[in-house]
């Protein structure tokens, strides 16, 4: 009798250590389900690491209406490998998409890959890939898209997000180079850039013309007041009209006065993205210089000189002065290329992140918000900097620091760093 109880007590607590286990592994499914998007990875981070990749395409989405989606993945084969073959040097690219409920869901809900052969030409050109995005039922979703060039087994990876139903923002505008109809889709334009504006979804369209804002983002640790929407003239125009970039500012087309929405071209002068003024030199500065030496080297009527007087008294090494200029704006350079939305990149929190302390080692990306982290390792400590999506009337791609007085700090610690001439980077 003894030996039935003791038996009867082994067969129960197995199957409650079994039980344990299936409720634990029940707990934990949501967490596995959670998109690698969202809880961040380092894959993700060569999106803002331009060492990680030699291809850096441009894609984005083109709204003929809302079940009618174009993808365009414009590419120049000066960043493309060549191998030689019997019909000549050819370029080999693979595109592959992937539609996904969001980015907390990357489940897969459909896909598409195409491998597109590109021949070599005597003079460099640049290829504007087309794809016809699937029809799905959803009416929000996000397409992830890697571009591999095949011959260096190096790839890229963009996102693009798709609201069927929103017919304001700048997904709903086509805009063309003038002289060949080509699409057109840099962050920023050169002076005597001349443009195609279309919408044919609306019967007129409305622009008007913003002063660059030049507003220098304050430090992590000290909170700022959102800038406010900007409220000018406005002008009305056809559904197609042409477009000359004939000074800096940002140019800005709506279909619609009463939603804070549309298509948003910056233009800088012809320098964007590049930082070789003294004038734009000086910019970011300011996340290394307390307000009054600032102001002196802005101020400086010799400005070239107060900027390397800054620098050499950094480092107090002429040699190693030119290379802690060279990173500092190379760093600056690629924020332009990455950030640039009505202000240049370098001057957008994202931006002054980057600049500061270099490319994020791992990268989450939500639908609301962009959480870079960097890893400490001699302390074993990892920060988190989370980049809230901001709502504008002038830009999709425009986020804000959460700041807090915690990050004071190891930001202190970076910028004493550069102050000492040397490198800061995780």
């Amino acid at each position: 009798m003894n030996k039935y109880i003791q038996l009867l007590l082994i067969i129960s607590i197995s199957i409650f250590c079994v039980s344990c286990k299936i409720l634990n592994q029940e707990e934990k499914e949501p967490v596995k389900k959670i998109s690698t998007i969202a809880t961040g990875t380092s894959q993700l981070a060569q999106i803002y690491n331009p060492k990680s990749t030699t291809i850096h395409p441009k894609v984005f989405a083109q709204k003929n209406n809302s079940q009618d989606i174009d993808l365009y993945v414009i590419i120049s084969d000066s960043e493309l490998l060549f191998s030689k073959t019997t019909n000549g040097s050819i370029a080999r690219v693979k595109i592959f998409y992937k539609i996904m409920e969001s980015y907390e869901n990357s489940a897969l809900v459909d896909s598409c890959l195409k491998v597109i052969n590109i021949p070599k030409g005597k003079t460099s050109k640049t290829y504007a890939i087309k794809l016809k995005v699937k029809e799905v039922e959803l009416e929000k979703y996000v397409i992830q898209t890697t571009i591999t060039d095949l011959n260096r087994g190096k790839m890229n990876i963009n996102f693009v997000e798709i609201d069927k139903n929103n017919l304001v923002c700048s997904d709903n505008y086509k805009i063309l180079y003038y002289e060949n109809s080509q699409p057109y889709k840099e962050l920023y334009a050169d002076l005597n850039t001349e443009l195609i504006i279309q919408n044919e979804n609306a019967d007129k369209l409305y622009y008007k013309y913003i002063k660059i804002d030049e507003t220098i983002p304050t430090t992590p640790y000290y909170y700022t007041n959102p800038d406010s929407i900007i409220n000018c003239e406005i002008t009305e125009k056809s559904n197609t009209f042409n477009l000359t970039i004939d000074k800096p500012g940002i140019y800005y087309i709506t279909k619609d006065t009463t939603q804070n929405q549309g298509y948003s071209l910056p233009c800088f002068g012809n320098d964007h993205p590049n930082v070789t003024t003294p004038e734009d030199m000086i910019k970011p500065l300011k996340y290394l210089t307390q307000e009054e030496e600032y102001q002196n080297i802005a101020n400086s009527p010799t400005k070239k000189l107060a900027i390397d007087d800054f620098w050499l008294g950094c480092t107090k090494d002429v040699k190693k002065a030119k290379e802690m200029i060279k990173i500092y704006y190379t760093r600056a350079v690629f924020a332009n290329l990455y950030f640039t939305t009505y202000k240049q990149g370098m001057l957008t929190d994202r931006g002054m992140v980057y600049i500061v302390l270099g490319p994020p080692q791992n990268l989450a990306l939500t639908t609301k918000a962009e959480i870079w982290t960097y890893i400490d390792r001699k302390q074993n400590r990892k920060y988190r900097f989370e980049f809230r999506k901001k709502s504008t009337n002038l830009y999709d791609n425009d986020y804000q620091l959460n700041r807090s007085s915690e990050f004071k700090p190891y930001w202190d610690k970076a910028v004493a760093a550069w102050r000492n001439g040397t490198l800061y980077t995780y």
